[in-house]
């Protein structure tokens, strides 16, 4: 069985972070090392995961209280520094894994010497106008998984695994050799196609990119959908992504994408979120002068 390392990026998410922990310990393989990047400044975090340590009686682990380089790119290539073993494994602090995350992932990395494997949200929540639009209006670089997250009982019967073009941020096992030459873009700070741009850069590195999503290995995601979800930033880092990768199809696949948006939540968009939704197109324009 090959070594990994487990990190989980925190912020905010004391009343979560112990349930996460939890499903990382109680899992059928445990990892060599844990890393927890906590960013909070209170210590609600930081108690929580002590304690459920020595309940576990758990001891190669790492707490960094990382209060000035704040971000969760920041965070992850902060975490990268003290890593040792060959395989790792992002995952966010509102997420439970099932028992076999680790070991059925380890496994396809292995077998197929793949540069990255993840697993499949459980509980993802679809919506059909939601799902309408963005099969037909999500291509390329902005098309991610939930197709994969919303049919995985229907998929894993005949299908183990599939080879994708991305892999999501949280609930992922990367060989650690792809960060010699990618890290995480540090001006993506937030939760919001930090994924989707470490992806493309990936892609560009690595010719025969080989990603892979298990069917086999599931997640919950412990938080609500809509209370994660910040419409405007995803316009704003939806532009700031096509502004770094610009070119003419990355062009026609940004406006589909866009409609996309504009359409799977039209019922939730009044006629002042539009102004809203401009302002942050213009600060994307001016940030990435700055990139």
């Amino acid at each position: 069985m090959k070594k990994f390392t487990v990190v989980i990026c925190s912020y905010n998410r004391h009343f979560l972070i112990d349930k996460c922990l939890k499903s990382v310990l109680n899992n059928s393989t445990i990892p060599e090392k844990i890393i927890i990047i906590d960013q909070n400044y209170n210590f609600l975090t930081y108690n929580k995961i002590i304690n459920l340590f020595n309940i576990k009686n758990y001891k190669n682990y790492l707490i960094i209280r990382n209060l000035l380089q704040r971000g969760l790119t920041k965070s992850k290539n902060f975490s990268l520094k003290h890593i040792d073993t060959q395989y790792v494994f992002f995952i966010d602090d509102d997420i439970s894994l099932k028992r076999n995350f680790f070991l059925d992932n380890i496994n396809l990395i292995s077998k197929q010497k793949a540069h990255g494997v993840c697993g499949v949200i459980s509980n993802y929540e679809s919506s059909p106008i939601r799902n309408f639009f963005y099969y037909i209006l999500n291509h390329n670089i902005f098309k991610d998984n939930r197709y994969y997250f919303i049919n995985y009982k229907k998929l894993k019967i005949k299908y183990p695994c599939f080879n994708v073009f991305q892999l999501p941020g949280g609930i992922t096992c990367f060989d650690r050799k792809i960060f010699k030459k990618v890290n995480f873009d540090e001006k993506f700070i937030t939760h919001n196609y930090e994924d989707v741009e470490f992806n493309i850069r990936l892609r560009k590195k690595y010719m025969n990119l080989r990603l892979y999503i298990n069917m086999k290995t599931e997640a919950v995601d412990l938080l609500k959908r809509k209370s994660k979800e910040n419409i405007f930033m995803r316009f704003y880092y939806l532009r700031l992504i096509y502004l770094k990768n610009q070119n003419f199809n990355i062009l026609f696949y940004y406006y589909l994408s866009f409609l996309g948006l504009i359409f799977s939540n039209i019922l939730n968009i009044n006629f002042n979120d539009y102004f809203k939704i401009y302002e942050k197109l213009k600060l994307a324009n001016r940030k990435i002068k700055t990139l």
